[in-house]
């Protein structure tokens, strides 16, 4: 799937308006002490805060900020974002943000499009996606960046404020935020007022004074006011910018029962109030004109002429802009306005009031006219043009997900009644798409079976075809292998080209791993390979991130993942797109199993700082911490693999993750049981125990079986109830070779020997352990040995019969061995805190204790640069959105 210009994505249907710095009014009061007040606060303050209820005059103070001419002259540069109801989404919130700073020619690591597809993954993808951002800031040539939001109280999503924490925490020193807002923002205000970081603009600080007032009455109504009516006016709204104007521009008098302004509700009751008496002064059609237009979230003649059916919607916008009604210039040449949000609020009231029937028309003209492909489908499903809106979904759905704007694609499908979508078959495959890419295997398995067998239209046959690889990829990872069986079998029989063949030998591995076909997983891998090497460039970036590294072990799979990151380092060298990343994954995995450790230590710095610059697909990220698990476990460092799988395994409890954990939980929970028994800790492996055993669930594979009766066996080993464990491992055994996923639950072949040799049968040891040793041998791959605790495998090579203890083999295994061994090294940070340097855990230490950054710079002899990047690559090893969440890791790792 690519995005296209005819199939916008997220990126190109965000609105360029957005970015455009609004004009000031000509009429606009200047307040030359209030503004030096906010340019020095903006230029001290990493946060400037402007927090009032609507009609302060907040979005004219911003922008008469961003219009002092000293900008140019300072090399200072803004940077503007209206925030509108869409961006209340945490990915099109970035998407936004992405869009707003193209204009300072940021040098980016990776195409901003692929960090915005990545930022829809996990929370770790997020937050990669954001150091990219910060990366990229890093590289203006400004001596300063100002970020302003404005509107900001339109941002409630949780997601949508954390990312905005995250970003704001890791900004270089030279770039600040300006917020805009009416409520104050759900952020860490407390934490960062208490660090000197923050400058905050309250209605006190925004009230109009005296001399204020008598200049906007002199601008608006060019008549010098009675100093009574200002002072009565001033005392009726408290300083109040809207008020005062409409006030000061109203013929009749308040009367004294008239609200005050007390809060943000009593404002809009008193704005109402004025607003009816101004809109009294004009005609029925221009009236009518503003309230039909109130639907729009911004005011152009093309969309006012769609909605009120006037030819000279041109004029009448200029019109309304010279009488001072509240509006925003984005533009003045074409023009394009805003309503003030209060006003529109107002004039869509009297809509509701005046034309309830017509409100769902106009919305649909409105959808018609508008050029941004999201506004128009919401105006179509505020008109309850369902099929209208479906058009547009099916038609720019799958340049949304290429982009990760799955989160906004099914909120709009969920809105649309299922009446009206069973009527487009494309609909279904867009939901399970969504599914697909949370990992949610019952839903995804639902809606895509219900859409393949709607897609039977030619004009659908590449849809269906990807429809079919996404269904047996969600049934084969559910377990449901009967019916992936068929789907395979269906999709080998068309007409597939290069690409589709090499994906449908992956899913048909995929499809043998449950079915107790090892031998298949390693003949489908290499047929896989064969189709690579046809065509690598084209292939290799296609397939690379639907590769299931948990395949390693499985006969011939490490010889296939070799040679396919052999191919994946050919195919655009240079390129840093997110499938080097996927392609990494496969290679360090390769690595491993062959036991080359330089290797594998060099992938894994290049993973870290690839995750920095933009994350990965889909979960990508997740199979790397998984990977360093197993690596930390090999190299003795068991308290630091053990918290990382901890850490995997907590992951599942989010919301988004409840289809795939109700298939997998129990297989991570087999994979923390491995690294206790590599650890040889008994009492853990014990307790965790309880939690393994119980029948097999529908949607669990088989191999389930195995590491029960494996995971039981090692336990008892470990307890030394040597016959115990001999029953419980042989029958593990037996399941083994069918069900084989040794980085899941080891090998339990390793332990029966060990059981067998404590109890002195050595030629039953030597029988179970040598089917291993020959595998190693044959393969030159030491991997198994590599998940096994150090102790068993030595003492079971150390009695091996002598006369294969005196070959070659045996001694280059040993040597091999040998450089993976005794390297735990105890001085490290360990559990929560693996992987932070011993500076970074200096920084923490201070940061846990309520330090600010100047503080921490202070104490430390650092920049203040260098402790806010110390701080981002803290957040970002431990997967943190602030500082507070990693203070409160350090708090628990120091108990």
């Amino acid at each position: 799937m690519a995005a296209t210009a005819e199939h916008a994505g997220v990126w190109d249907s965000t609105p360029l308006t957005k970015f455009r710095i609004p004009r000031v009014r000509r009429d606009a009061v200047p307040r030359p002490d209030l503004l030096a007040r906010l340019t020095n606060a903006v230029a001290t303050n990493p946060i400037t805060v402007v927090s009032a209820p609507g009609g302060y005059g907040k979005s004219t103070l911003l922008t008469q900020f961003t219009q002092q001419p000293d900008h140019n002259t300072l090399n200072r540069q803004i940077i503007w974002l209206a925030i509108d109801s869409d961006d209340n989404d945490s990915h099109r919130l970035f998407a936004a943000l992405l869009r707003a700073v193209e204009p300072l020619g940021l040098a980016w690591e990776s195409d901003p499009r692929s960090l915005l597809a990545n930022a829809a993954g996990s929370a770790s993808q997020q937050r990669a996606s954001l150091a990219a951002l910060v990366n990229a800031l890093c590289t203006a040539t400004a001596q300063r960046i100002v970020l302003v939001l404005d509107d900001f109280h339109r941002i409630e999503s949780t997601t949508a404020l954390t990312m905005i924490e995250s970003l704001i925490e890791r900004l270089p020193d030279h770039v600040s935020v300006l917020i805009g807002t009416r409520l104050e923002p759900q952020l860490p205000l407390a934490r960062w007022r208490v660090h000197g970081e923050l400058a905050e603009f309250t209605p006190e600080d925004l009230k109009f004074s005296e001399d204020d007032a008598i200049a906007l009455a002199l601008a608006r109504a060019g008549i010098k006011p009675d100093a009574l009516a200002v002072r009565d006016a001033l005392q009726r709204t408290h300083g109040w910018a809207a008020g005062l104007s409409m006030l000061l521009q109203s013929r009749t008098r308040l009367s004294s029962g008239a609200a005050q302004n007390k809060n943000d509700e009593s404002d809009r009751h008193l704005f109402a109030y004025l607003a009816q008496e101004i809109l009294a002064d004009l005609s029925t059609d221009l009236q009518q004109f503003m309230w039909r237009s109130s639907i729009l979230s911004e005011l152009n003649p093309e969309l006012c002429r769609a909605v009120t059916g006037r030819d000279d919607a041109r004029d009448i916008l200029e019109d309304l802009y010279r009488r001072n009604l509240f509006l925003t210039a984005i533009d003045e040449q074409v023009p394009v306005l805003r309503f003030h949000d209060l006003f529109r609020d107002f004039l869509h009231d009297e809509l509701e009031r005046r034309e309830p029937s017509n409100v769902a028309t106009l919305h649909e003209l409105a959808g018609r006219a508008e050029s941004s492909t999201t506004r128009a489908i919401s105006h179509f499903l505020q008109a309850h043009r369902w099929d209208e809106a479906i058009v547009r979904i099916v038609k720019h759905g799958e340049a949304m997900l290429i982009e990760g704007g799955h989160a906004t694609l099914e909120r709009w499908i969920d809105a649309i009644p299922q009446e009206a979508q069973a009527n487009h078959a494309s609909v279904g495959y867009l939901r399970g798409v969504c599914a697909w890419l949370r990992w949610d295997w019952p839903r995804a398995k639902a809606e895509f079976g219900a859409a393949v067998a709607r897609l039977n239209q030619p004009e659908y046959s590449a849809r269906r075809l990807r429809c079919l690889f996404m269904y047996v990829d969600a049934l084969s990872s559910s377990g449901d292998t009967a019916t992936a069986a068929a789907v395979l079998d269906e999709i080998a029989a068309q007409p597939l080209q290069e690409i589709s063949r090499a994906q449908l030998a992956l899913q048909r591995a995929w499809h043998a791993m449950p079915t107790g076909e090892p031998k298949l997983v390693g003949h489908y891998h290499d047929e896989f390979i064969a189709h690579v090497e046809k065509n690598p460039t084209r292939v290799v970036p296609a397939t690379t991130d639907l590769i299931h590294c948990v395949c390693i072990g499985m006969p011939a799979v490490a010889r296939s993942f070799d040679r396919f990151y052999s191919l994946a380092e050919q195919v655009h060298p240079q390129s840093k797109s997110p499938w080097k990343f996927a392609a990494l994954a496969v290679g360090v995995w390769a690595h491993f199993w062959y036991g080359r450790r330089e290797e594998v230590e060099r992938l894994l710095q290049q993973g870290e700082a690839m995750q920095q610059r933009f994350g990965s697909i889909r979960m990508v990220v997740e199979r790397l911490i998984q990977f360093k698990a197993q690596y930390l476990g090999a190299i003795g460092k068991h308290d630091q693999a053990i918290a990382a799988t901890q850490a995997i395994i907590a992951s599942l409890q989010a919301p988004e993750a409840a289809g795939h954990r109700a298939a997998w939980l129990r297989a991570y929970m087999h994979g923390l049981a491995r690294q206790y028994w590599q650890a040889m800790n008994s009492d853990a492996l014990n307790d965790l125990l309880p939690q393994l055993l119980g029948p097999r669930r529908p949607a669990e594979w088989p191999f389930i079986d195995a590491a029960t009766e494996t995971a039981r066996g090692q336990a008892l080993v470990l307890a030394k109830k040597w016959p115990a464990a001999q029953a419980a491992l042989e029958t593990a055994v037996r399941l083994h070779a069918r069900y084989r996923m040794p980085i899941t639950y080891g090998d339990p072949r390793i332990a029966l020997a060990y059981a067998l040799l404590m109890q002195g049968d050595k030629t039953n040891s030597t029988r179970a352990f040598v089917s291993v040793y020959e595998e190693v041998i044959n393969d030159q791959a030491i991997g198994l040995l590599l998940l096994e605790p150090r102790p068993v495998v030595i003492t079971l090579l150390e009695n091996m019969p002598l006369e294969m203890r005196r070959t070659t083999a045996y001694q280059a295994l040993i040597s091999r061995l040998e450089l993976w061994g005794g390297n735990a090294d105890k001085s490290a940070p360990s559990g929560p805190l693996t992987g932070l340097s011993e500076r970074e855990v200096e920084v923490l230490a201070q940061v846990a204790a309520g330090a600010s950054n100047k503080h921490i710079a202070r104490d430390l002899s650092l920049s203040l640069h260098t402790v806010k990047r110390h701080i981002a690559n803290i957040l970002d090893k431990l997967d943190c959105a602030s500082r507070g969440q990693a203070a409160d890791v350090y708090r628990r790792s120091a108990m």
